[in-house]
């Protein structure tokens, strides 16, 4: 019995290196073969170089504000904290946050246009409904608008800048105790982050 397994292995090695020389051969020719031609398609050995020269490159990351981020606003240049709040940029220009300024019923959401500027800039012009939520039912009070211009770090994972705002009231007026302006700075929410 060993000696039948023993021959038979023996058979299917010689069969295979044969097949094998023979696949070999078909494939790549031996100049008197008709597919000889084939060896002209074979790329030089420097392709291969250049070739894995170019993916083992740095490629330029394509940053975008597409997405969803948690952004703090500060007074002047801090340390205190104007606001906070969860902003999140759509591909189509439109931008939406819900914030902590004021409470919802005051008008906490706020939408806005965006446009890139250079490889990393953002420009945002962000609007919202002021309310008076002192009188019941609560009445509309004006106007918030908020602009700011950021610089998205190299890999897109957050952004800083400068913001400027203003309200106004129904007849277009600006209110000068409510305006702010100063620092600006955002990191990227991502389905792993750990939190908010």
């Amino acid at each position: 019995m060993k000696t039948v397994l023993r021959s038979t292995l023996i058979a299917a090695v010689v069969l295979l290196a044969s097949t094998t020389s023979t696949y070999a051969h078909c494939i790549l020719g031996d100049g008197q073969s008709n597919r000889a031609h084939m060896k002209a398609l074979i790329p030089p050995k420097a392709a291969f170089g250049a070739a894995a020269a170019a993916a083992a490159a740095p490629k330029a990351v394509d940053v975008s504000a597409v997405g969803l981020w948690t952004v703090t606003f500060l007074a002047g240049d801090g340390p205190g904290v104007w606001d906070v709040g969860f902003e999140q940029f759509h591909a189509d220009g439109t931008e939406l946050t819900m914030d902590v300024a004021v409470p919802p019923a005051a008008g906490n959401v706020c939408v806005g246009v965006w446009e890139r500027i250079g490889a990393r800039g953002v420009r945002l012009h962000h609007v919202g409904w002021n309310w008076d939520i002192s009188a019941t039912p609560a009445a509309l009070a004006g106007v918030f608008v908020l602009d700011f211009t950021v610089e998205l770090d190299h890999g897109g994972q957050s952004f800083s800048g400068r913001y400027v705002t203003d309200s106004y009231d129904v007849d277009g007026n600006v209110i000068p105790a409510l305006h702010a302006e100063g620092a600006v700075t955002a990191t990227r929410i991502t389905v792993d982050s750990p939190r908010w």
